[in-house]
């Protein structure tokens, strides 16, 4: 019977062909991850105060010789109430002021003169904020004025953007299934390009919040869509390579967002620079290849043969001919007579159940520890910029120690190692007091957990068919979004005892290690194409262990015939 992965030994695994596919995908991962972390230079901490609009003071300021800068320093100081810390930093109210109207104030005035029996002492800001634009020129909070009581609406975009991440991963997963990852993926880049374009534009904190949900949806689903395609296309020895080198062009892409954002500090403006390069992307999109797997999967056998006509003259291999014969296209149509698959059947039979719901377990715990671990990396003692470079530069290297430790030690017991080294490193949290010690653990665990997501991504796509694994991918990508949102939960049981939360995200990583080890290796297996052969992996790999000794006479110490090979196996 026809195996796609036996027919790619023949005409090369990773060949200029895939690697073609790999670098188009890459570039547009690279891209994608602008959309999922420009967020942190969209809401940061701005600092803040009253606005205090007396046109008499700047004219009196300026009257007595001083610069406007100097003239608005002392208006600040007339205006606004201020303390001073235990460490002598004078510190400035950002929701209160003086009630400086109708008295008249001038520079180097004594703020007690200010109240009367008619005016309060202190009141809340009436008159809009000042904003310190020294580091950040605007941003949503400044332009939205999310302060004083508005600062949580800065986290409710966030969750809404990964509320866009549960719908996109559910929608677009079965999608691609349905029309194809090429199509899906083209509807993607579309879409991030408007809704790119149009955030600039938000007028409102409503609008922008709801353009972000559907960036969400889309930016989950642009990595899905191309993680799974650039891995249906290499070989069984090759996979590593696409699946956990595939996370370095969306780091790379992470602490490349630090160097734009830096010399661009307008919100809008930073929008518009991370979205034009989606025109490009569609353009090139017109190289990238649909799946042949999905092709063959749907019964489209001349496309697929054109597929595979074009791989292997850019492989510079010959094809078999035919590559498809008329009994092998008949199986394929009378089994998909019989059985229309669906995302249910992640859960039809007992053996598919029991693995569906482990790594539902895994990325859930994968997503949560994820996110304690980058909690801690805020704690580096650098500028916003230099930190969020170094939390996206620790994954590159952790994706490529992961992909030679998945070939030497196996996909389960390679991410239950790199779990289990996360796990122990929040653990470590509790007792590691803050300073230097804990940004190192805090690294430590920023590599396992990025690595063991590398793994995950990948070991998830061979352990299930063609026709369900974006669905299966997409499943598992909305369970880790709902951990993601539960996350922040957790942290709120610090008030009962302050390690609290890493204790938890901790055991639950070394819980969720130890679980791996119960699910079954998948190290030089093909990809299966049927619902039976993903029910069946270790039965396979036992053939596939009985075809690797017989087809290698090395493994012989004397030479032997044919026949005597045959008995000995």
């Amino acid at each position: 019977m026809f195996k796609l992965d036996d027919l790619l030994r023949e005409v090369g695994e990773f060949g200029p062909y895939q690697r073609r596919v790999f670098a188009i995908t890459s570039t547009v991962v690279f891209f994608s991850s602008y959309a999922s972390m420009i967020i942190v230079f969209f809401t940061p901490n701005v600092d803040h105060w009253c606005e205090t609009q007396d046109g008499s003071f700047l004219e009196a300021c300026e009257g007595s010789g001083l610069d406007l800068q100097d003239c608005q320093i002392a208006k600040k100081n007339a205006s606004i109430p201020a303390n001073y810390t235990s460490d002598g930093k004078l510190i400035y109210a950002q929701c209160e002021k003086y009630n400086v109207s109708g008295v008249g104030f001038w520079p180097g005035m004594d703020p007690s003169n200010y109240s009367t029996e008619s005016l309060p002492h202190i009141i809340p800001c009436d008159q809009g904020w000042v904003y310190d634009t020294s580091q950040y020129k605007s941003s949503i909070v400044t332009d939205f004025n999310l302060v004083c009581g508005k600062e949580d609406l800065t986290q409710v975009s966030q969750s809404v953007f990964f509320g866009g991440y549960l719908v996109g991963s559910l929608v677009f997963g079965s999608l691609a299934d349905v029309i194809g990852r090429w199509w899906s993926l083209m509807i993607c880049l579309i879409i991030r390009l408007i809704t790119g374009l149009a955030l600039a534009f938000s007028p409102s904190w409503w609008v922008f919040t709801t353009i972000r949900f559907i960036q969400g949806c889309v930016a989950v689903a642009t990595y899905i869509i191309a993680f799974v395609l650039v891995n249906e296309y290499a070989g069984p020895s090759r996979r590593y390579i696409t699946g956990l080198l595939f996370g370095v062009p969306f780091a790379t892409g992470y602490v490349s967002l630090a160097l734009v954002a830096y010399f661009i500090r307008y919100w809008k403006t930073l929008e518009i620079v991370a979205t034009v390069p989606i025109i490009v992307l569609i353009v090139i999109m017109m190289f990238l290849p649909e799946s042949v797997r999905w092709q063959i999967s749907k019964g489209r056998f001349d496309q697929a043969e054109k597929t595979l006509v074009k791989l292997a003259e850019a492989n510079k291999k010959t094809l078999p001919s035919p590559i498809f014969t008329e009994e092998f296209k008949k199986e394929r149509i009378l089994e998909d007579a019989r059985h229309q698959v669906s995302a249910l059947d992640l859960f039809r039979t007992p053996k598919m159940r029991l693995r569906t719901i482990n790594l539902i377990f895994n990325w859930m715990v994968n997503a949560v520890v994820y996110h304690g671990v980058s909690l801690n990396t805020s704690n580096l003692g650098v500028n916003d910029y230099v930190a969020f470079a170094v939390a996206g530069a620790v994954e590159i290297p952790s994706y490529i120690l992961a992909s030679f430790l998945i070939e030497f030690i196996g996909r389960p017991r390679c991410l239950c190692g790199l779990l289990l080294l996360s796990g122990a490193s929040l653990l470590s949290t509790a007792v590691v007091p803050p300073g230097p010690a804990l940004t190192v653990v805090a690294m430590i665990g920023k590599f396992g957990i990025s690595a063991a997501f590398g793994v995950l991504y990948l070991y998830s796509t061979e352990l299930y068919p063609t026709s369900i694994r974006s669905a299966a991918v997409g499943l598992f990508s909305t369970s880790s979004r709902v951990a993601g949102i539960i996350s922040p939960l957790i942290l709120t049981l610090s008030k009962y005892w302050n390690p609290l939360p890493m204790v938890i995200y901790g055991a639950a990583g070394v819980a969720v290690g130890l679980s791996t080890l119960l699910l079954p290796e998948t190290r030089g297996m093909k990809l299966p194409d049927t619902l039976e052969e993903g029910e069946n992996f270790e039965m396979k790999r036992e053939e596939a262990a009985m075809e690797d000794v017989s087809s290698k006479p090395e493994y012989f110490p004397v030479r032997l015939s044919e026949d005597e090979r045959e008995n000995v196996v």
